[in-house]
């Protein structure tokens, strides 16, 4: 009896580590960076790099909840790229060169992301293919559809709506639209994976896909919804990145890869365990940008970005396969048998 409780008193201070220690200590990282920064850049601490760090981690947040959620159960989503130029190149051709209803515009964005996230699902869940080959197959595909709507002219320019919401030209309560958008994308992504059945279901299954089964779930039907959301993810990333942008470009996704798989794994979601927090991997991405937004103040060249954000992968990995060894190693010495 005291063995078991002991289990579960660890269990109960690994959860308060990951869903209140960690988010506070990532946000915290996050201001101190920023403070540090002064020594780099007389141009921080200020209130508009806040904002700009709240910015790009909105962007970086709606990208890393869809990553999140399929990485929570093993895959890994390649096609993110090309899903953002895929839906950033459809609003933009549909109402700059066309003339067409921006309602329009942003439906079939947002209608042909989920439609190939939902077919990355299905070769994912029916086909069993490998997720990481799958979604960088489909992310090809769809950086060759967004060349070829896009004639391979000039990048079509952004709706002025989407301009003013994303670009930071916008503001509320004297504060940049896409900073406040931030808390909202917080709350409702919490919401998702914390509280919502459809939430519960993707740990369940990440946890262990038998015990899915087992339990009466729709394995293939929740495996194609995650990768569906997180089609759906990238594609609203996607319009509002050309708002920000201003114009569509093929490139435009490309360097939001490396960041939403290293926020996802920062914040202690180990990839196919069924564990990870949303708050932990917000607060991660406030702190990677931070962190980016401190080296561009210094004017060095921006591959040292590409290399942090490697690097950060890699530790992340390291670390999630000693934290992975430690949990077999207490499984099997709790094993009676």
């Amino acid at each position: 009896m005291s063995d078991q409780l002991l289990i579960e008193a660890q269990q109960r201070r690994s959860s308060r580590m990951q869903t209140i220690y960690r988010p506070l200590i990532l946000a915290a990282l996050a201001l101190l960076v920023l403070v540090a920064g002064r020594l780099v850049s007389e141009s921080l601490p200020s209130w508009i790099a806040v904002q700009t760090v709240l910015t790009l981690t909105m962007f970086l947040s709606v990208i890393a909840f869809g990553q999140g959620l399929v990485m929570l159960t093993g895959g890994l989503d390649l096609s993110v790229p090309g899903v953002i130029a895929l839906s950033a190149s459809i609003v933009a051709v549909w109402v700059s060169f066309m003339d067409g209803s921006f309602i329009v515009g942003v439906l079939l964005a947002l209608g042909v992301s989920l439609l190939f996230g939902i077919v990355n699902g299905l070769l994912v869940s029916i086909l069993k293919a490998p997720a990481f080959i799958v979604t960088l197959a489909m992310g090809a595909v769809l950086e060759g559809f967004s060349l070829y709507i896009t004639y391979g002219r000039k990048s079509p320019e952004s709706p002025e709506l989407l301009v003013t919401l994303f670009s930071g030209s916008g503001k509320l309560f004297g504060i940049a639209i896409p900073a406040l958008l931030f808390f909202v994308v917080g709350i409702i992504g919490f919401i998702i994976q914390a509280r919502s059945r459809f939430g519960r279901n993707a740990y369940l299954l990440g946890s262990s896909l038998e015990a899915s089964r087992i339990a009466g779930q729709p394995v293939n039907f929740i495996q194609i919804s995650i990768y569906a959301v997180s089609g759906f993810g990238s594609g609203i990333a996607g319009l509002m990145l050309v708002g920000f942008s201003g114009n569509a470009q093929l490139s435009l996704g490309t360097e939001w890869l490396m960041p939403s798989i290293a926020a996802v794994l920062v914040g202690g979601t180990i990839i196919g365990s069924g564990r990870g927090f949303w708050q932990s991997t917000i607060t991660a991405g406030l702190m990677l940008t931070a962190i980016t937004i401190v080296i561009q103040s210094t004017g060095v060249s921006s591959g040292w970005k590409s290399v942090l954000y490697g690097v950060v992968v890699l530790v992340a990995l390291l670390s999630t396969r000693s934290d992975i060894g430690r949990r077999r190693r207490k499984k099997v010495s709790q094993d009676p048998l």
